[in-house]
């Protein structure tokens, strides 16, 4: 046998042949590499045709498909018939694991990291983390992940080299498509994200229920969270664009209200009625801000004019119930309640009026009948419906036969908050104490924030001001503008402007700041604001000046006599007047102390 040959020449032969080998090795595996994973989402109401990388395939409505997608700059188009969805580049890292692409961001997809234990290993099981939201986000990478798109097992079979205890991903998706994800959005303060992912839905598919007003609610939102010149701005925009829409001019009127500008909302709309004598939006948008009696006169003559309109009969109701016209109120609420599909936003005035009139069983019967039945019906009540019916009751008590509708109204309304949560708020709404049982939440959310303050109202204004600093926007939507108003004007009589003013621009209470200082002031009587406040608000201002009469030292007896007469059902008033220590007289006027 000879021995392996020396030969330079052979030497380098076979190390060219190594190289080669070896480049051809590398370049199979960096082929492999080149692709990703990514899983393409599609929640609409509609089946999309996908062109990315080189591939076209279809997606039905509420459909997922995974693909192998290049590395690089990946253009993605998504159409719907004729009619583009999205058309845009992402791109794709060589960093591994799963790809989402999402279309418009619409998908109410989550990430949670799910921990599993031994059996026999000591102590509880740790909880899953908090869920990462992915909603809104059109292209992401999620990583690795164990259970895509799946429930991850209750238990997973572990031996004792495995430790204690080890962690799987979890990418799941909730049922409810874009509305889920925007109603995230919304809650966790995406605002922008939230009004992005609206205004493209509107765009791509016009024809989608709710999307065009989803967009516009979060625009103002964003606006807001900008400040007075962009909310007046946005409002402005939008109420040029929707001259007929009632909202939209609602929108702008308010903000111009809270800009002091209310005399320019009057002239505008002067000159609209005068340009288009037949515009019923212009004409009850001008009767808002005419001084009494015109305003009054002037509904009414419309009533008559247009008897099947349901515009001028709606504003005319709301103004009778202000005016504690209640028995002119009651047939115009009873005819909106049968044949008005925006019945739920004046079914709380249909209540008052009845309460007014003496039949509060009859209001509760009637709300919890039709609440019962739209939930039924799979409308389950929100929030709001449910704090109506418990202040008709008078309590939040879920004990025995009398009370099933509660605590089915209840049930509806819990969904995903906190096991008695709702029950806690409803009870601080109340003033009543919470039940010991229902403790308070540890996240910090709408609802949470908002039973913290109602339970501080119930103490002393000190201590609400306290709790008011972490109070948004969002959480005075479940405090109410009876409470805003209340807070904001008895902050003012304290001196705190700046809390005073914050709270009343958070509540959404249709007053300006200067409107609020020039009652405060004696400049501008509660009664010449009935066109705008209801009366639960009109009763909290009433109660604040009747606490300035004693702090100078005045006979409050009638003022605090007026306010009990108004008080119609229990909330932050009613608090008020049983908790709240009476001022004493020092011979302080208002800015000599701070809350």
């Amino acid at each position: 046998m000879s021995a392996p040959s020396t030969s330079p020449r052979q030497g380098m032969l076979l190390l060219g042949g190594i190289g080669v080998c070896a480049l051809a090795i590398v370049g199979a595996v960096r082929s492999l590499d080149t692709h990703e994973q990514v899983l393409f989402v599609n929640a609409l109401d509609t089946s999309v045709t996908v062109t990315a990388g080189g591939e076209q395939f279809s997606l039905s409505a509420n459909d997922h498909r995974v693909r192998q997608m290049p590395v690089g700059p990946l253009d993605v188009d998504v159409r719907s018939g004729a009619a583009t969805l999205a058309h845009e580049t992402v791109y794709v890292t060589d960093e591994g694991g799963l790809f989402v692409y999402n279309l418009l961001g619409a998908a109410p997809l989550y990430m949670t990291t799910v921990r599993y234990s031994r059996d026999d290993a000591p102590g509880t099981t740790a909880p899953e983390s908090a869920p990462l939201v992915l909603a809104g986000t059109p292209f992401l990478r999620a990583g690795h992940i164990d259970y895509m798109l799946t429930e991850p097992p209750k238990r997973l079979s572990m031996r004792k080299e495995d430790g204690r205890s080890t962690t799987r991903m979890h990418l799941g998706q909730v049922p409810g498509g874009w509305a889920t994800s925007y109603g995230w959005l919304m809650t966790n303060r995406h605002t922008a994200k939230a009004a992005r992912l609206a205004e493209e839905l509107a765009r791509a598919l016009p024809e989608t229920p709710g999307a065009q007003n989803a967009a516009v609610v979060a625009r103002m939102v964003l606006a807001r969270e900008e400040g007075l010149l962009a909310s007046l701005a946005a409002t402005r925009e939008r109420r040029d664009a929707q001259p007929d829409d009632s909202d939209a001019q609602r929108a702008w009127m308010y903000n111009m209200r809270r800009a002091g500008r209310t005399d320019e909302v009057r002239a505008y709309y002067q000159a609209g009625v005068e340009r288009d004598p037949a515009s019923l939006v212009m004409a009850v948008m001008l009767a808002r801000v005419e001084p009494e009696p015109a305003g009054t006169t002037r509904l009414e003559a419309l009533v008559r004019s247009h008897p099947g309109e349901l515009l001028p009969r709606r504003a005319l109701a709301v103004r009778y119930a202000r005016q504690q016209r209640w028995a002119d109120a009651l047939p115009l609420l009873d005819a909106i309640e049968q044949g008005d599909p925006d019945y739920s936003r004046y079914q709380d005035t249909h209540a008052e009026v009845l309460v007014a009139l003496g039949r509060r069983a009859e209001a509760a019967r009637r709300l919890s009948e039709r609440l019962l039945q739209a939930g039924a019906e799979k409308d389950p009540p929100d929030l709001d419906d449910v704090l109506l019916y418990a202040k008709l009751v008078g309590h939040a008590s879920q004990d025995g036969k009398e009370n099933a509708a509660m605590r089915q109204l209840i049930a509806w309304a819990q969904k995903d908050q906190p096991e008695g949560l709702v029950t806690r708020w409803l009870s601080a709404s109340l003033g009543q104490p919470p039940d010991a049982e229902a403790p308070s939440s540890a996240q910090d959310d709408a609802v949470e924030t908002a039973a913290r303050l109602m339970l501080a109202l119930a103490e002393e204004p000190e201590f609400a001001a306290r709790a008011s600093t972490h109070v948004d926007f969002f959480g005075f939507r479940h405090i109410g503008s009876e409470a805003g108003m209340l807070l904001a004007a008895e902050f003012e009589r304290l001196g705190d402007a700046a809390l005073a003013a914050r709270t009343l621009d958070i509540s959404g209470v249709d007053l300006g700041y200067g409107e609020l200082q020039d009652v405060l002031r004696g400049k501008l009587p509660v009664e010449s604001l009935t066109a705008t406040l209801d009366w639960g608000e009109r009763a909290a201002l009433h109660l604040v000046l009747a606490r300035q009469q004693d702090a100078r030292g005045q006979d409050s007896k009638a003022a605090y006599a007026r306010v009990k007469k108004e008080v119609l059902l229990p909330g932050a008033v009613s608090i008020a007047l049983e908790h709240w220590t009476r001022p004493k007289p020092s011979g302080a006027v208002a800015g000599d102390s701070v809350p």
